[in-house]
């Protein structure tokens, strides 16, 4: 009996670090290939900004202009979600307070999302700073927000909120909740894998909720999903608050 569960235990440890050797050299391809596509991003967009700034150009070709910004946010979300997988992103942690950082981030939401989605918002004042990277929470909001857009096909309700905890210690929570699809246990259980992804070929990378994952881990928080099919989905951040002085 202790020789088959010997046996075992060596079975699952040694494909627990095929795994992780597999998703390092991924990472590590990953980031190589973000860096890349990052410069000419950075050219794309630089260009399409300028264009929009001449009124003669943005009167003739507005809409144009606005389709191609679109697509170079979404492709620039992209982007960062592989360098965070990869971790090839300089993390830089200080105070942040959620509830502003999801303020600030109203234009680029409306932006990002479709018209059919309806955002609401119902953040908590007066919260305890969270230790994490700014760009990297903006990121997990994003993240978050886009996946519930995708869960809603046909439109629905998108809740985005915050809230304090004492449960298991002083803590902020971030909430994200829509009215989509639902998810089964099944796909629940895998939903943090890298490159796991219940869309449509060439819909989506299955790097949104690992890359939330990883972030939200990096900072010393969790991740609780409550979700069932036909009952939309709720996602909720946990991240260890700040002692205030």
């Amino acid at each position: 009996m202790t020789v088959c569960a010997d046996v075992t235990e060596r079975k699952i440890l040694e494909e627990k670090l095929r795994i992780a050797q597999r998703m390092e050299a991924i990472g590590q391809l990953a980031g190589g290939v973000a860096h890349d596509f990052n410069n000419l991003l950075t050219v794309i967009n630089g260009y399409a900004l300028m264009l929009e700034s001449q009124p003669e150009v943005a009167r003739l070709a507005g809409p144009e202009l606005r389709q191609i910004l679109h697509a170079g946010q979404r492709a620039a979300t992209l982007t960062q979600q592989l360098l965070a997988f990869s971790r090839h992103q300089t993390v830089e942690p200080r105070p942040v307070d959620l509830t502003r950082l999801i303020r600030n981030m109203d234009a680029i939401l409306t932006r990002l999302l479709r018209p059919d989605i309806e955002v609401e918002v119902q953040l908590a004042d007066a919260l305890p700073a969270v230790s994490a990277d700014p760009t990297q929470m903006e990121q997990v909001v994003l993240n978050l927000a886009l996946n519930a857009a995708d869960a809603m096909p046909d439109g629905g309700r998108l809740t985005i909120g915050t809230r304090p905890s004492g449960e298991p210690r002083p803590s902020v929570v971030l909430v994200v909740r829509d009215t989509g699809s639902g998810m089964s246990q099944e796909v629940q259980s895998r939903i943090f894998e890298p490159f796991f992804t219940t869309k449509p070929a060439g819909r989506g990378t299955g790097l949104g909720l690992a890359t939330v994952d990883r972030i939200v881990r990096q900072a010393g928080g969790t991740i609780k999903v409550v979700s069932a099919p036909g009952q939309g989905s709720e996602f909720a951040v946990s991240l260890p608050a700040l002692p205030t002085s």
